[in-house]
């Protein structure tokens, strides 16, 4: 009696598993394709945003070591690539730059970084502080309002590396302004931070004591 149980039971599963593949079996069949499909995209992404980073590299090795016009080389290099190279590209292009005293060009590279939206914030902000810090060589009236503006954000973005940099070129522009308070607290704030490298806590200790002298001489 058991087994008829049994076999009916089993029958009534197979019968509503024929349904179900009836009604639904197309389905199922676009499900399990589209899951193989996307592990084939997946895959294929994965090879291709190697392969291409490889290139990329070997491209940018070859700049470095073959060009004759390295600037002009990295420029066209950076316009015609996307992802983390482009990034690398905007750094060469800065330093060579900086190397041939050419601060506008410099500039422009660091201003393209910061304004990179798909480069990581690490670089993003190092775009952003190098562009204030080259400004600030011609610092005046006109920009100097922009210039606090521009390095509050860095310093207001708890997450960024850059944030005590920003620091020290705020408390430098108040000092220029003869607000040695405000100075004072910038700096102290870099010496207490956490984190904050040996060689940065060490220069915002000698502002610190530079920056009370001169506000006690202003205050007398």
């Amino acid at each position: 009696m058991s087994d008829i149980l049994h076999e009916v039971d089993e029958a009534l599963k197979q019968e509503r598993i024929l349904k179900i593949w009836q009604s639904y079996g197309s389905y199922i069949i676009a499900a399990l394709v589209l899951v193989v499909l996307m592990t084939a995209a997946k895959s294929g992404y994965e090879y291709y945003h190697r392969v291409t980073s490889e290139r990329a590299t070997t491209a940018l090795l070859n700049i470095l070591e073959t060009s004759e016009d390295k600037a002009a080389d990295l420029k066209r290099f950076a316009e015609t690539t996307k992802g983390k190279s482009t990034v690398i590209a905007q750094l060469l292009i800065a330093g060579d730059a900086l190397e041939n005293d050419d601060i506008t060009a410099a500039r422009a590279a660091y201003d393209t970084l910061a304004n990179d939206n798909s480069a990581p914030s690490f670089y993003k902000d190092f775009g952003k502080l190098m562009t204030i810090q080259i400004d600030m060589d011609g610092i005046n009236e006109e920009n100097t309002a922009a210039l606090t503006a521009d390095l509050t954000a860095l310093i207001d973005d708890k997450k960024s590396v850059w944030r005590y940099h920003a620091l020290l070129n705020r408390a430098s522009i108040f000092a220029m302004q003869g607000n040695y308070q405000d100075a004072i607290a910038d700096v102290s704030a870099v010496r207490a931070g956490a984190n904050v490298i040996p060689s940065l806590a060490q220069r915002a200790g000698a502002l610190e004591q530079l920056y009370t002298i001169r506000k006690e001489e202003t205050d007398s």
